[in-house]
């Protein structure tokens, strides 16, 4: 059984401006290529060099087919891919900062349950019996380990800690990060006070 294979080329609508032009020959697009890929220091010069071809072919080149025009398309392309790049990264690193605090908060709850918060003692005290004697009786009790000053100053931190990391209630708001790369028709685009 065979099958039917067949290349299509992008339409015109799906088409970047970079990308070769239909009307563009390929050793004229591979010229631009090389003007495009020369970043913010590019220059006729520069692609004349490197091609070695002739200086007047190169210019006639970058003027029929918007070379200027086209690699500023693809420097805002690029920048929006960089951009779109340093978001993840950002919620990235959030999210493993986020893991991270509430792994130590996690140890720190169960270091504070690991606590000896009680232990026994053994006290004395002096009692009287009922001929009046005194007489010193021994006993255990139960006793702090921990002061209740020092499991306020705990709690206190535990909280200040987790207010720092996550926020206050009060800031609890969802931003709303809407990405549009290429152009937009006008009826499609978003209201800017949504």
């Amino acid at each position: 059984m065979s099958q039917i294979v067949s290349v299509l080329t992008p339409s015109e609508s799906e088409r970047n401006s970079w990308d070769q032009l239909p009307e563009e020959s390929s050793k004229a697009f591979h010229a631009f290529v090389v003007f495009r890929d020369q970043g913010w220091e590019r220059s006729i010069g520069g692609v004349v060099k490197e091609s070695g071809k002739n200086q007047a072919l190169i210019y006639r080149w970058s003027t029929r087919y918007q070379w200027k025009e086209r690699a500023q398309d693809w420097d805002v392309h690029q920048d929006q891919l960089g951009q779109a790049q340093a978001i993840r990264t950002r919620l990235a690193m959030n999210k493993r900062a986020l893991e991270i605090a509430q792994d130590m908060q996690l140890k720190a709850l169960r270091g504070f349950a690991a606590l000896e918060t009680v232990s026994k003692v053994k006290v004395s005290r002096k009692v009287k019996d009922e001929a009046g004697v005194e007489r010193t009786v021994e006993e255990e009790i139960d006793k702090l380990v921990i002061s209740p000053k020092d499991l306020v100053r705990l709690m206190e931190s535990a909280h200040r800690l987790q207010k720092d990391l996550l926020g206050k209630a009060d800031e609890d708001q969802v931003a709303k990060i809407e990405l549009i790369f290429g152009s937009v028709p006008p009826e499609e685009e978003p209201p800017l006070d949504a």
